[in-house]
């Protein structure tokens, strides 16, 4: 097959980085724009689309115009239908906590999502004030309760760049509440108007609680436990700041966030336990089935959606005999998320996600091709320390830029993180997932307990100590989003001549050993 260049092998890359610049500028400019008008571009692109279906460059710029106007609607639309004003009074209403409240001080937090009234369905991050009878210690994730909300659009943090309504915005929340400690009382209330995902996700979350209480009922130490339920549940609300800045600095912060890595073990798990040859189609649907289940346990997290709809469209390409792990793959998982979410392009996971498989996908087969690989098929320890080094680099130098842009801080070992960090923390989860799988023989279920604290002391220990070293990370970085922008230009102009630089190496070699 002839191609006008190395782009138009991958289709739906070029589709879905036009609908997220349209999803960008939509949002960065284009909210004096009605929906009609991205919608109107929309349908004409389509229709003049159609009518060139003869000159294929001129319809491919149309359907690129057309992701383009459809990534500005969905995200306008998607912006007005989260937009709401509320009355400067507390307001009467019911609500169901869709978290397990934690105690901050003075109040008790937990996202609610209010049920009924002006406000049905609406997500709102609740702040109860706490108060002497201890009422709150009552409260649970799948409680209801009723009272006065005040509810306020969210503001940005005091003396910081980061902007947190937007961050609220992409996980769905449309305001915050307060509510006084004499301004609630528990209630039953009415799902009838919930959908059956929704009910699904309530009753995952619930169970979640309940394993967790497992987890510390077992008696592994506050750190450890707080690392075993942040990896295997996805619950960080028990890690201690000293403990999130421990790992930072050392570079293993992915480690506590459920993402594809941790989504990854789950999968190899599965496939080991389902590992008969025959009914392949039978065998990945069941296997998306677990993953998407442990996806519902965790409580449907943006980081572990994200890595399932990616397992879930490498498992249909893979029964249909297709490259598993190509960029195709990536964009049609960025389409998916993107057009159900417009404003998950702002989310700093999905960004550093998708640009980290992106920069695998594009660099590791090149890079790891540096070594001979029949030598290394002869020397099984270099060959996966090997794969180890470029897989870290590779993902590294995708994710770098928007490190240091988002969290001023760039770590200098990361390399020797992943080589102590990523054994240990995959032996974790399988001992946390064992653990889960035997709380109901409470004498197996102590032992597994006692393994996994101390698989977790270690990787904890492994952290402090990486990040403890001389120079462990660099400080106080301060990027505009044009110099990352500048940045990411850069790398792609090195990669290009080097690639062009090999071919022509390659080449002239070829056209010197024909002489």
């Amino acid at each position: 097959m002839r191609t006008n260049g190395t782009l138009q092998l991958f289709p739906l890359l070029r589709l879905a980085a036009a609908l997220a610049a349209g999803i960008f500028v939509g949002y960065e400019w284009g909210w004096h724009l009605p929906e009609w008008s991205w919608l109107t571009a929309f349908v004409v692109s389509v229709a003049l689309t159609a009518v060139c279906r003869h000159k294929a460059l001129l319809q491919g710029a149309l359907l690129m115009g057309a992701c383009f106007f459809l990534g500005g609607f969905l995200l306008i639309r998607h912006v007005n239908g989260m937009t709401t004003s509320f009355p400067d009074a507390e307001v009467p209403c019911q609500a169901v906590l869709i978290s397990e409240p934690q105690q901050r001080g003075k109040v008790i937090r937990a996202d609610m999502q209010v049920v009924g009234g002006d406000y049905d369905g609406m997500k709102v991050k609740a702040s109860v004030l706490r108060d002497s009878a201890g009422r709150y210690a009552a409260l649970h994730v799948g409680q209801g309760i009723e009272g006065a909300f005040r509810f306020r659009k969210p503001d940005n943090f005091a003396d910081t760049p980061f902007n947190y309504p937007l961050y609220l915005m992409c996980r769905g929340f449309t305001a915050t509440a307060f509510v006084y400690h004499d301004a609630w009382r528990p209630a039953k209330v009415s799902l009838r108007g919930w959908s059956h995902l929704q009910r699904t996700r309530l009753v995952a979350l619930q169970y979640r609680q309940r394993i967790l209480q497992g987890y510390l009922d077992m008696g592994i130490g506050d750190e450890e436990a707080a690392v075993a339920v942040a990896m295997t549940l996805g619950d960080r609300s028990r890690l201690t700041n000293e403990l999130r800045d421990t790992y930072s600095m050392s570079g293993a912060s992915h480690i506590l966030a459920l993402s594809g890595m941790h989504l990854g073990i789950i999968y190899l798990l599965f496939s080991f336990l389902l590992g008969f040859g025959r009914w392949q189609w039978l065998r990945e649907i069941l296997i998306i089935a677990g993953i998407w289940a442990y996806v519902f346990l965790t409580g449907l997290s943006p980081s572990a959606v994200r890595a399932a709809v990616m397992i879930t469209i490498y498992s249909i390409v893979s029964v249909a005999n297709r490259n598993r792990m190509s960029l195709n793959a990536l964009a049609l998982a960025a389409l998916v998320m993107l057009i159900a979410n417009p404003l998950m392009l702002y989310d700093v996971g999905f960004q550093m996600s998708f640009l980290a498989v992106l920069s695998i996908l594009v660099l590791y087969p090149p890079v790891y091709g540096w070594v001979d690989a029949q030598w290394l098929s002869g020397h099984k320890v270099v060959k996966w320390a090997w794969a180890m080094v470029v897989l870290s680099c590779c993902a590294q130098l995708g994710v770098a830029p928007l490190t240091a842009y988002y969290f001023g801080r760039f770590s200098v070992y990361f390399l020797l993180t992943n080589f102590a960090v990523i054994p240990l923390a995959t032996l974790l989860l399988y001992l946390s997932v064992a653990l889960v799988s035997c709380m109901a023989l409470p004498t197996v279920a102590s032992w597994i307990a006692k393994a996994v604290a101390v698989v977790a002391s270690w990787l904890n220990a492994a952290v402090q100590w990486i990040s403890a070293l001389p120079g462990s990370h660099i400080e106080d970085i301060s990027l505009t989003r044009l110099q990352v922008l500048l940045i990411y230009v850069f790398i792609v102009a090195m990669l290009v001549f080097a690639a062009r630089l090999t071919r022509h190496r390659f080449n002239s070699s070829a056209r010197n050993a024909g002489v």
